[in-house]
């Protein structure tokens, strides 16, 4: 059986000991809670230190992406205004050296039609020189079959006098 302890609550260990334990944690509790505040307070600021930290990183990396996006659009339109250009100066140069390519073949023309005139020109004047002399060589003849004594050299005189007149 279990006895009960006599001269009341102030008599009992347990009692003593419940005390005990509440005046220890009212005066070290409040030491204990002031320095747990303390390092708690300082975990925080440090939190929210970190905590701005990042917020900085993350505006200024989004700054950065803005940035970043910026310079991507404005490559591409350069490289678009690049290409655009560039199919501008090739059209250009087809329009040139087709302008070119055909002034050339009417200098080339005019140049063989100039030799095909000139040739024709000279033909004519063989052909002309020819018929003359042949017909000088047939007028020779006939004179020389026909003619006698001063009135071949009569004809003979004349023609060799009418010969520049009739050149030309």
């Amino acid at each position: 059986m279990a006895t009960e302890p006599t001269g009341g609550l102030l008599q009992d260990p347990n009692t003593w000991v419940a005390i005990g334990f509440v005046v220890f944690v009212a005066f070290a509790g409040k030491k204990l809670w002031t320095a747990l505040g303390g390092i708690l307070d300082t975990h925080a600021a440090t939190v929210k230190r970190q905590i701005d930290e990042a917020s900085a990183l993350r505006k200024e990396a989004e700054t950065l992406l803005v940035e970043a996006k910026a310079q991507a659009d404005k490559a591409k339109a350069d490289a678009a205004q690049l290409t655009a250009d560039a199919h501008a100066a090739a059209e250009r140069l087809k329009v040139e050296l087709q302008a070119e390519l055909e002034a050339t073949l009417a200098r080339r023309q005019k140049a063989a039609l100039d030799k095909i005139a000139q040739a024709e020109a000279s033909a004519l004047a063989d052909v002309k020189n020819e018929t003359i002399r042949i017909a000088i060589q047939a007028t020779g003849a006939l004179l020389a079959a026909n003619a006698t004594g001063d009135a071949a050299a009569r004809l003979v005189d004349q023609a060799i006098a009418d010969l520049p007149n009739r050149l030309n």
